[in-house]
């Protein structure tokens, strides 16, 4: 009696645990229509194509936003090779100083206000910005799925659905 008792017990809880996960990995459906490949209808990946008035902070920026889907969507990693050719031709290195801190500054600026439904709408057109064939910095991502955009690999929170990033480095 106790045997079933126990079985029972564990079976309504894994029940509700697994329908606990499920509730949380789910995102909008509304979300779903907008989260394409296309700037028209993404957003965000029209956003993200959109150039900082500093150049330098483009760049810092392009970089961050790269590493950033790399790390936090499913499907994709950063191809390092094609990230060092970047970082060469548009002489990433040469930023310094002060020019470095106000660019890093304006980069992380652009993401203040990064949360779930952008980083899911980014991780969609992750392909489109930074595949192959890549809009924004061609290469820079390995993309899988058919080169198709992935999803976040963190499950949707809507009681705190802000994403923290890590600022740039500041160089003294």
């Amino acid at each position: 009696m106790a045997r079933r008792f126990r079985s029972g017990l564990l079976a309504a809880s894994l029940m509700i645990v697994s329908a606990g996960l499920a509730a949380a990995e789910e995102m909008p459906a509304f979300w779903k229509k907008s989260m394409t490949a296309d700037p028209a209808t993404n957003h965000y990946v029209a956003e993200a194509m959109k150039p900082l008035d500093n150049p330098d902070a483009q760049k810092l920026r392009v970089v961050k936003l790269a590493d950033t889907l790399a790390t936090l969507c499913s499907g994709t990693a950063l191809d390092k090779k094609a990230l060092y050719a970047f970082m060469t031709e548009t002489r990433f290195a040469d930023i310094k100083g002060k020019a470095y801190n106000e660019a890093a500054f304006l980069a992380d600026s652009t993401f203040r206000y990064f949360d779930y439904r952008a980083l899911a709408h980014l991780c969609a057109g992750s392909a489109y910005l930074f595949g192959p064939d890549g809009h924004l910095a061609p290469g820079l991502l390995k993309t899988g799925k058919a080169g198709k955009g992935s999803r976040p690999k963190m499950s949707y929170d809507s009681e705190n659905p802000f994403v923290s990033l890590p600022p740039l480095a500041r160089k003294s």
